[in-house]
């Protein structure tokens, strides 16, 4: 079947698509040059784009919907210290986790714990620092394609016409588009044990079955249970980290947009959640949702459960998504928020869910001051993990746990290895297993320069902050915010330097960009 046949149904039900991708708005920048154009407004964006600036580069931040910030602006509201050294942060990612939570009304916290913020803040705070450097911000900007002369890029083309020239580009998507357009080697899905020789390494069962059919009475897999064999473990997998909608639900009636009955509501798609319900193996909402306390506040983070039997991921919908178009990203998008309004309507509602999980449901609604341009639904779809680049240093379990010194060190790492279930499939007629989990506590591991650099043959002058050169594993403690606001701050610096000395950015003098980190209040040691 055509990918985009596939979606199509999904696109009829969506009248909300072009929030989420506006076409490009046709501006002053027709053809302009910079010194760094930065191709991705996430928080690692952001900071690539101030730091440059910061440094003296003429820079301009190229947005891809209508709104900045990624995640952090769009339902991820801490900065997760509480699993991570908090004297590995400093810089930018500091100044704005500080700033942030200040302006939301929480502590500012010095030791192990959070801060956390609100959406709404959360982007005034990014608009707020871009502006103390004049940088200007363009939104809609869909990736149409590459021009290269020999190892540098030299134009990036934005759908309806506009390009950008540049000295140094800095593909900061979670996705890895411009990467991917530049023709820079990069890999997907998670990696055999063999590969790397790493212990964590591709298919895992860290979860046990559950007695629970994943069959209707017709004999067919329900809603949500992958079709095929059982993959045998720690075999390679195609499939990623999954993803969801990672929302904001209040009990503050003031602040509340009721949950109401989808027109698109199937409760079919919640028929193994039910089972699980009565089978005994689901007793309260914390089992399905993640929701997470606001300080000062009536406010809920709501979030994918790592470890429940069913929660908000769609097991394989999230395979699709690096390489589909932007097209088919929208209806892709849309499934998960169609899939997330049912869920909570089931919870609310369904007879098969017991009376004090209905309850508890149905004391929150949507945040009524939060996404208001969007019926009150984030921006953005959680992307845990896309494309990774291969590239100059591929970091991987070893570098996180045993080798974890490096030379030319330019962050430290400290979150745990963390990947939520990944896949479900049918064990048996009576029962399925979730596949893919992964946790282990954290310790400090040097992040190289290397890491997101791509090889000198393939690309010259681009560097990548964010699907950085990793193995599945190792990205699994590098995918943080605060780690690819850092990368992307390191990034924005490098750049300059390039520019400054008329080098390549693989020629970057390591202990120069590494005196530049540590002014720029970085630790390094």
């Amino acid at each position: 079947m055509n990918s985009k046949m596939k979606y199509l149904p999904l696109l009829i039900l969506s009248g909300l698509l072009n929030v989420f991708f506006p076409f490009a708005s046709l501006c002053n920048d027709q053809n302009k040059s910079y010194d760094v154009v930065v191709y991705g407004g996430t928080p690692g964006g952001i900071m690539a784009a101030i730091a440059s600036a910061r440094a003296g580069s003429s820079v301009v931040l190229l947005e891809q919907s209508k709104h900045i910030g990624g995640l952090s602006t769009s339902g991820l509201n801490r900065d997760e210290g509480e699993h991570m050294d908090r004297s590995t942060l400093g810089g930018l990612c500091d100044e704005f986790t500080a700033e942030v939570a200040k302006r939301s009304g929480t502590t500012v916290h010095l030791g192990n714990e959070a801060r956390i913020w609100q959406s709404h803040i959360a982007e005034n705070v990014f608009l707020d620092m871009l502006a103390k450097y004049n940088i200007p911000v363009r939104y809609g900007q869909l990736l149409h394609g590459v021009v290269k002369s020999g190892d540098k890029i030299t134009s990036l083309q934005i759908q309806g016409g506009i390009s950008y020239d540049a000295k140094i580009f800095i593909d900061a998507c979670y996705e890895g588009d411009l990467m991917a357009k530049a023709g820079i080697s990069y890999t997907m899905g998670r990696e055999a044990r063999a590969t790397y020789n790493e212990s964590k390494a591709g298919v895992r069962y860290m979860d046990e079955k559950v007695d629970v059919s994943p069959y209707d009475d017709e004999g067919n897999l329900l809603p949500n249970v992958m079709a095929g064999e059982l993959p045998v473990e720690f075999s390679a997998s195609q499939h990623p980290q999954c993803y969801n909608v990672r929302l904001n639900l209040t009990s503050d009636k003031r602040n509340m947009v009721p949950i109401e009955k989808p027109s698109t509501y199937d409760p079919l798609q919640y028929e193994l959640l039910a089972r699980c319900i009565q089978a005994g193996y689901v007793t309260k909402l914390g089992d399905i949702l993640g929701l997470y306390k606001m300080p000062n506040s009536l406010k809920r983070e709501c979030n994918n459960r790592q470890f429940a039997y069913v929660s908000m991921s769609i097991p394989g919908a999230q395979t699709a998504w690096a390489e589909a178009s932007f097209t088919e990203r929208k209806a892709i998008h849309q499934q998960y928020r169609i899939y997330t309004h049912g869920l909570l309507w089931f919870l609310k509602t369904d007879e098969r869910v017991t009376e004090s999980m209905r309850n508890e449901m149905a004391k929150y609604g949507f945040c009524k001051d939060e996404w208001t341009d969007n019926n009150h639904w984030p921006w953005h779809l959680y992307i845990r993990a896309a494309r990774r680049m291969t590239g100059a240093y591929i970091v991987t379990q070893h570098d996180v746990i045993q080798n974890r010194n490096k030379t030319d060190v330019i962050h430290i790492g400290s979150h745990y290895i963390d990947s939520h279930q990944v896949t479900r499939y049918a064990v048996d007629g009576t029962s399925f297993i979730n596949e893919g989990r992964m946790w282990q506590e954290g310790m400090r591991f040097d992040i190289p320069y290397r890491a997101i650099l791509p090889k000198k043959e393939e690309c010259s002058n681009l560097l990548v902050p964010v699907c950085v050169s990793a193995s599945n594993v190792a990205f699994s403690a590098i995918r943080l915010e605060p780690t690819w606001m850092h990368l992307g701050e390191i990034s924005g610096i490098a750049a300059n330097l390039a520019i400054k000395n008329s080098v390549s950015i693989q020629e970057v003098n390591i202990e120069q960009l590494q005196q530049k980190i540590s002014e720029a209040r970085i630790p390094l040691h």
